[in-house]
């Protein structure tokens, strides 16, 4: 169960860079993903902000799940926030293809496999080792 704990502070991580920037200075992460400022509107703006309200909901979530005692409970919580990272990650990568036109913010693009990447590491360790 210490691997799974362990693991569970990379979404609280993401979720305070990430929901924070998002929802307090969307300019800042517009900046950083290398956004066209022709491309910034208010819609951006709010979705940005939804975004990291759901990013930091998913990291007060996952700092709950730390306190999880039950081997049952807790992998299903992993399986939880495995598929959560995966939705994430499949957003960035359609948001980078499909709303961008078909070009490669490499930023945004890295950022959707490192999440993919983490959903399968979290799937994979979600269930506790037995002592």
């Amino acid at each position: 169960m210490k691997l799974q704990k362990n693991l569970l502070w990379i979404p609280i991580l993401f979720a305070f860079v990430w929901g924070i920037l998002g929802l307090f200075v969307p300019e800042t992460l517009f900046k950083f993903l290398n956004t066209p400022t022709e491309n910034i509107n208010v819609s951006l703006v709010a979705t940005h902000m939804v975004l990291g309200v759901a990013q930091i909901s998913l990291g007060i979530m996952a700092f709950w799940m730390r306190s999880l005692k039950d081997k049952a409970v807790l992998s299903g919580a992993m399986t939880a926030v495995a598929v959560i990272l995966f939705l994430f990650g499949l957003e960035a990568i359609l948001v980078n293809f499909v709303l961008e036109g078909y070009t490669m913010n490499m930023i945004l693009f890295v950022q959707g496999i490192i999440f993919i990447l983490l959903a399968f590491v979290f799937f994979m360790a979600r269930k506790p080792k037995e002592a």
